[in-house]
């Protein structure tokens, strides 16, 4: 007999998407699942589109309020525990996936072969633009630089060939993850005080720290359409950067912490010489927040003008002849003949301003740090 699973999708105001993440579950060729739509008080139409669309096949759960990620999945988790059917497992859905007819039975599959597991997450690949690329294939916590070490991520399956063996992983994200019940049970609901970001990191930690173990599964296949493209306001960039300190703070040694000061300077002081002063404020208001352990639905106030995505710099400089380093300021070197140096990210800076801009950051961190330090907040 098969496993009973409830799979748990989480959406707001993502009708579309939505629509066509439950109907790839609905096609899966495992038999033995319920579906849970939470919706987090959406103003698109999407719960009534989803009775609509599917009736009697989906229960619904409409939240008053906007309870985030961790939220919304909860609501979804304690539902299907009190329903009155024992479910084995739990499969957490967001709502802008779309997984392959095996994708679930590759999970549960997995799952019961592998008893000492608490998660197990899919292979995730981009939904749009490159859909051979992995976009999430588990991760490790990188505590010497506090951040995270992404497994085999933007890796092409098409040049490299196909990944197939599984992998046992720190975390992986709860865009596509099978639950064992009996270690949510052991280990408890996701932590609301999150809200976006870092709560399947935390989750998967506290299993761990229970003696269960963390796998991406190499047979489950998944789309995700979140990308940077999509990107609206920095909103995610708060999230981002102030449960990542949380998350280390509460986890995290002495030695883990100064990385995260540092990382966290180095960060504001590259969007001040980028002009990026919306992601320097921002950044600089989630690091306070984190350190102060303030989680929760952030408010902001006056429309959060310093929400607004930071214009880009028009900066007259050389992007044919920029050399391309790790980091644009701390990688400057003033005999590498460069005129110009260009990131990952697209960020690029003249080699003169670079240069200045690396000498002065010695100065610039310590006054960060002793600013910190009398605020007793390292």
């Amino acid at each position: 007999m098969e496993p009973l699973t409830a799979v748990i999708i989480c959406n707001w105001n993502k009708k579309d998407y939505l629509l066509r993440c439950i109907d790839s579950v609905l096609r899966q060729t495992y038999a033995a699942f319920d579906v849970y739509v939470v919706d987090n008080a959406s103003d698109d139409g999407s719960a009534g589109a989803v009775r609509q669309a599917f009736g009697g096949r989906v229960n619904i759960i409409e939240n008053e309020t906007n309870t985030g990620g961790s939220g919304g999945f909860n609501s979804g988790i304690n539902a299907a525990m009190c329903s009155g059917k024992t479910y084995e497992f739990l499969h957490l859905l967001d709502n802008d996936t779309w997984a392959e007819s095996d994708a679930l039975a590759a999970l549960v599959d997995f799952m019961t072969a592998h008893p000492e597991a608490a998660i197990a997450g899919s292979k995730l690949y981009y939904m749009d633009g490159q859909p051979d690329a992995i976009q999430e294939f588990g991760a490790w916590l990188d505590w010497d630089r506090a951040f995270i070490k992404p497994n085999k991520k933007n890796y092409s399956e098409t040049t490299h060939g196909e990944i197939s063996d599984d992998v046992e992983v720190d975390y992986v994200p709860a865009c596509s993850l099978i639950a064992r019940t009996e270690a949510v049970k052991a280990a408890g609901l996701l932590d609301e005080s999150y809200f976006l970001y870092w709560d399947d990191m935390d989750w998967a930690w506290t299993m761990k720290l229970k003696g269960y173990k963390i796998f991406a599964a190499a047979k489950s296949k998944v789309y995700h359409a979140m990308s940077i493209q999509s990107k609206k306001n920095l909103l995610t960039t708060y999230y981002f950067w102030r449960n990542r300190v949380r998350f280390f703070r509460k986890y995290g040694t002495a030695a883990t912490i100064d990385a995260l000061i540092d990382d966290c300077f180095t960060a504001i002081y590259t969007c001040e010489a980028l002009k990026k002063n919306n992601t320097k404020e921002i950044i600089y208001r989630a690091v306070i927040d984190g350190l102060n352990d303030i989680g929760g639905k952030a408010v902001f106030i006056n429309n959060a003008p310093e929400l607004a995505l930071d214009t880009p710099s028009a900066a007259a400089v050389d992007k044919a002849n920029a050399l391309s380093v790790g980091h644009v300021i701390l990688d400057a070197n003033a005999d590498d003949g460069a005129g110009a140096y260009i990131d990952g990210y697209g960020n690029i800076i003249s080699a003169t301003e670079a240069w200045k801009l690396k000498q002065a950051y010695p100065a610039a961190k310590a006054a960060f740090m002793e600013e910190f330090r009398r605020s007793s907040l390292v």
